[in-house]
């Protein structure tokens, strides 16, 4: 959400142009990429599309219907703890929605892997040097 927010005033301040205050859906993973300096995956969201993902923040970035631009919801000095608010209530809604029934209100949040694929690659065991040297009788300093 405030990853989002902040993207699209960015681009909007780094063009400068009237013309163009922000810009399509199908350009989200690429000025993510550029701005963030990291991939944009929807699959971590529990979501197919970048329409379904702007779908879950659409208080802070709205999609115009015409030509599918997207539209800041809040002002660029917006305080950071309104984002929190904003979770925390759709937090709720969801939470409400799941305990009527609507399984359908459930994120499907998928956890990132690290670039080690998981803790066996750190010795084998599962345990980090720090924790290997210690259960071996201490930490030397070379």
């Amino acid at each position: 959400r405030f990853e989002l927010h902040l993207l699209v005033h960015s681009y909007r301040l780094d063009v400068n142009d009237p013309e163009r205050l922000s810009f399509a859906e199908s350009q989200l993973s690429f000025y993510y990429d550029k701005y963030f300096k990291k991939q944009l995956s929807v699959k971590h969201f529990g979501v197919n599309s970048n329409l379904e993902l702007l779908a879950l923040v659409r208080d802070t970035i709205e999609v115009t219907p015409k030509k599918l631009i997207l539209d800041p919801q809040l002002s660029v000095d917006a305080p950071f703890d309104i984002f929190v608010r904003l979770t925390e209530e759709h937090r709720r809604e969801r939470q409400c929605r799941f305990d009527l029934g609507d399984e359908s209100a459930q994120l499907r949040l998928q956890q990132e892997r690290g670039r080690s694929g998981g803790g066996q690659h750190q010795g084998g065991d599962g345990r980090g040097q720090y924790q290997r040297q210690h259960a071996s009788g201490g930490y030397s300093q070379q």
